[in-house]
Formats: structure tokens, C-alpha cells, sequence
């Protein structure tokens, strides 16, 4: 079942009825999420009681799904933001300039492979796709570069 599930912050989760928490092994921190996991907190209240960045929580909750251990409850669908259309224009833009005419089917293909589209992926899961996209990259100044004006650009956004 290891389609990735799309959720912002804002999500509420519940834990599965179908496997247990000790048929599989956990890290501390992804015991200390599931330990709070009751149905009515958000993932920012969870990320916020155990004093964690909401990358950081996403990323757990993430391997919690892949562990079919929570399963998504609730989500507030209009705090939903999808990275916008233009942004992707750039960064194919970017991506072409570094590596040639191949970059949008590279982008086309990472995007797939994070399990999601470019109508529906999430501003948190940038940095993954710009780290995907990097990995691409053979020449390490090129890398550096791409990875410096990807940079820049998410400062402009925020």
C-alpha cells in the first residue's frame, strides 16, 4: 500500500486498526509521535508538543504511513497550498540550463517518483525535489549552482 499520502500541517491522523506499533521497530521519535496520535491533534500540535520542526514531523508522520502504522483522518483541504504553476516553469527553466533538453522529462520523472503531480504537491516537499533533481546533476559546480539559485528562489517565496 505504499502510495504516498499528500497532508500539510494541518492534518489529523489516527492510528491503524490494522497493524500495531510492536509488530514493527521504531526510532524514538516515531514512537513519541505515535504516542500522541489520538484522532483530534494536528500534525503542528504534535510537532509543537514534542518541541519539532514541522519538516521534521512531516517526515516522520511520512514513515509512520509507509509503515501502515497511522492512517489520515481529517484535513482542513482549504489550508491545502500547492506549489504554483510558475514555480515549476523555473525550475525546469533552471533544471535545462544545467543539464539540457532532457530536464523536464527529469523533472517530469522525479515528480513521479515522489508519488505525486505538479497540480498537487506540497510547498514542504521542495527541498526533496530539489535534492532528487540535484542528484541528477554529474558536474558538482553545476550542482552547487542549481542548488544556490533553487535556494534564492525559495527565499523569494517564503
Amino acid at each position: 500500500m505504499n502510495k504516498k499520502v499528500e497532508f500539510n500541517e494541518n492534518a489529523v491522523f489516527a492510528l491503524s486498526k490494522s497493524k500495531s506499533p510492536s509488530e514493527v521497530t521504531l526510532r524514538s521519535a516515531e514512537w513519541a509521535v505515535i504516542t500522541q496520535i489520538d484522532g483530534h491533534k494536528t500534525v503542528k500540535d504534535i510537532s509543537n508538543l514534542l518541541s519539532m520542526g514541522n519538516d521534521e514531523a512531516i517526515g516522520l508522520f511520512h514513515e509512520l504511513i509507509k509503515k501502515e502504522l497511522i492512517e489520515l483522518q481529517s484535513m482542513d483541504e482549504e489550508k491545502m497550498d500547492y506549489i504554483p504553476a510558475d514555480f515549476f516553469n523555473m525550475l525546469e527553466a533552471e533544471l535545462t540550463k544545467v543539464i539540457g533538453p532532457v530536464a523536464p522529462l527529469i523533472l517530469d520523472d522525479t515528480i513521479m517518483e515522489m508519488d505525486t503531480t505538479k497540480d498537487h504537491c506540497l510547498p514542504e516537499r521542495i527541498p526533496e525535489l530539489i535534492e532528487m533533481l540535484s542528484e541528477e546533476i554529474v558536474d558538482s559546480e553545476k550542482k552547487v549552482k542549481f542548488q544556490q539559485i533553487m535556494l534564492n528562489q525559495l527565499k523569494g517565496m517564503m
